[in-house]
């Protein structure tokens, strides 16, 4: 039965003749008339039809009617209100009656396919009906709790998921699939009260939602994986390996080298609070965030850190991080040595490949006579020495409680335990405007359609003489970036406190976050509640 049509398996095997006892007396019933020649012939007639024409052959040899007499003994007890007659032809043509199995073996069929075929229905089919509706219901039910279970989990805003997926990502609460299911089974449905969906049912649901556990970016290189799918060609992967090995090449040339060299990259979101308790699943929490820099000559690390009423994750941001902590710690080094500075990262625009950035980079330049360098690692290959910070930190912080923000202070300096991290905990205050160090109206180092574009450029360098130069590949010679991109010069290079703020106020978080945090409060200790009534 396919789509409540009835159809035939393969040719089946010829079954053995009944036993029948009645068709040797003179009754109706003539099975002994059927010799296995007879029955060899029928059943190759038989198969050798199509599926239409097996069910027409199967209606013209049994009968369907009402009973005509009943047995005394059993005229008060049975429920059988009809009988079935069935035939097959003899040589001659002539319908003989034969037993119900010898009529089955013949034709090597179910008795289900003729009740089929003579659209016959019974209680039992009724019953059997009645059941498969009732699962059904009770799975359309199942799903709408799975349903309402992922509606009540914390979603990222989209800011903080990728801009090429259009999946909705939950908080990074769970590892797993399978961890999500057990929080559904063990606590939601008996809470609930309900039976749990198998883990199928919830996967699919969980897809047709277009939902996703949040992930780092590092993960498989889409390009690899495409070529490996064959859906990427071997030119474009050869070509993209090759773009690989280069930026892999230039790290490792940069870390013997005399120059300062640093690797930097966001970390996956933090929360706050945090805890086992599982009220935390359902409501949603404060965005932390941490941006580390890693010294590859030192093995010394940079942690930075700040929450979203404190700031957002703008370029402003990044910028400001990242102008500060050359002006500190980097540049009074690199000027009593004569060197370089490199930083390598990977190439995401709005932290580390753009405009704001570039003209922060070339203020610094000019302003204190060093080379500034950025290269940028292939799209897909960006693993660095600065996510050996961030495995430790995660590391650090499993089952660990937090309660406010600044509890990831300490996360962080214990994180490293030979070389503990240098951490700095941000304000709003502490973010400054580069609107006003405006040199660089564009980084993209062609105007028109089938140039170069901001995401092809593999590296770029800020000089003392206010000049920006670019290259579209590690392996070859720097570029000057076109003049009409730079409106004037620096003349009055500008240091970090002489910045004007990005906000004179902390940011305002939803309305429907805050009131989720007061909710949360009841989780944690009274002495931190004060933060959170603090809140914008």
């Amino acid at each position: 039965m396919r789509n409540g049509t009835t159809t035939f398996q393969n040719r089946q095997d010829l079954n053995a003749a009944c036993n029948c006892k009645l068709s040797s007396k003179r009754t109706a019933l003539q099975c002994k008339m059927f010799t296995e020649e007879m029955r060899e012939r029928i059943f190759k007639q038989f198969w050798e039809m199509t599926w239409p024409e097996k069910r027409v052959f199967i209606q013209g040899l049994v009968t369907y009617k009402q009973v005509d007499r009943r047995r005394d003994v059993k005229e008060n007890v049975s429920r059988r209100k009809f009988s079935i007659q069935y035939f097959l032809k003899t040589g001659g043509l002539q319908n003989c009656r034969v037993c119900k199995n010898m009529f089955l073996r013949t034709l090597a069929i179910k008795e289900w396919i003729v009740r089929r075929c003579l659209n016959i229905t019974d209680k039992a089919d009724e019953k059997s009906r009645n059941g498969r509706q009732k699962n059904i219901k009770k799975v359309h039910e199942g799903k709408a709790k799975v349903e309402e279970f992922l509606d009540r989990l914390p979603k990222l805003e989209s800011h903080y998921c990728r801009s090429s997926s259009s999946k909705l990502y939950l908080e990074p609460l769970w590892q797993s699939k399978a961890e999500l299911y057990r929080l559904y089974k063990d606590e939601f449905c008996k809470e609930q009260n309900v039976t749990s969906c198998s883990s199928a049912t919830f996967d699919n649901v969980f897809d047709k939602k277009n939902l996703s556990l949040f992930r780092p970016k590092k993960d498989a290189c889409d390009v690899c994986v495409g070529y490996e799918t064959k859906n990427v060609s071997e030119q474009d992967y050869l070509y993209h390996i090759e773009l690989k090995n280069e930026a892999r090449n230039e790290k490792e040339v940069d870390k013997e080298s005399q120059n300062e060299v640093f690797t930097m990259d966001l970390q996956s979101v933090l929360l706050c609070p945090r805890s086992n308790v599982s009220a935390l699943y359902y409501k949603t929490k404060l965005i932390v965030h941490n941006f580390p820099l890693y010294d590859l000559k030192r093995k010394q690390g940079f942690c930075f850190l700040w929450n979203e009423a404190e700031g957002g994750l703008t370029a402003n941001e990044f910028s400001s991080i990242i102008f500060h902590f050359l002006e500190t710690h980097v540049i009074p080094r690199a000027s009593t040595n004569n060197v370089d500075i490199i930083l390598f990262s990977d190439g995401c625009t709005y932290q580390n490949r753009n405009a704001t950035l570039s003209n922060a980079l070339l203020n610094l330049a000019v302003k204190y006579n060093v080379n500034i360098i950025q290269k940028f690692l292939q799209k897909g290959h960006t693993q660095m020495e600065v996510d050996s910070m961030h495995s430790a930190i995660e590391k650090r912080l499993r089952h660990t409680k937090i309660n406010v923000p600044a509890d990831y202070i300490s996360i962080c300096k214990k994180a490293c335990v030979k070389s503990p991290y240098v951490v700095k905990y941000l304000t709003y205050e502490f973010f400054k405007n580069f609107t006003e160090i405006s040199f660089i109206k564009s980084i993209r180092p062609g105007r028109r359609v089938g140039d170069p574009v901001v995401t092809d450029i593999k590296a770029m360098k800020y000089t003392p003489q206010n000049a920006l130069m670019y290259k579209l590949r590690h392996t070859t010679d720097w570029e000057q970036l076109p003049l009409c991109r730079q409106h004037k010069n620096i003349d009055n290079p500008v240091g970090f406190s002489e910045l004007p703020q990005l906000y004179l106020e902390r940011l305002k978080i939803k309305e429907e976050k805050f009131q989720h945090l007061q909710l949360l409060k009841g989780s944690i200790e009274s002495d931190y509640h004060s933060f959170f009534d603090n809140l914008p």
